[in-house]
């Protein structure tokens, strides 16, 4: 085999390693757009999942105010009936 040959052999050799890089290239390019689409889409999940809960929080804290009006309201109504009752058995 003479010089040209070897040249020509290590050319070769050459121009599949480049034409593999390529095609690697090609395929972590695609798996990044495949990476970032999902992360993208797992992103807006988690986004989601905040804002519900977030609205249900508001929910409880409306609901647990709520409760807690009542809960006074009903209180007054006992101490009033325990007043009257108290009333009504001294003979006032």
């Amino acid at each position: 085999m003479n010089r040209l040959e070897k040249i020509e052999v290590l050319a070769e050799d050459l121009v599949d390693r480049v034409e593999t890089l390529l095609v690697e290239r090609e395929e972590m390019l695609a798996e990044i757009k495949r990476l970032r689409a999902e992360l993208a889409e797992r992103d807006e999940t988690a986004v989601k999942a905040a804002q519900s809960m977030q609205a249900e929080l508001e929910l409880s804290r409306a609901d647990s105010l709520r409760l807690e009006q009542e809960q006074v309201r009903v209180e007054m109504r006992l101490r009033d009936l325990n007043d009257r009752l108290i009333a009504l058995v001294r003979g006032e």
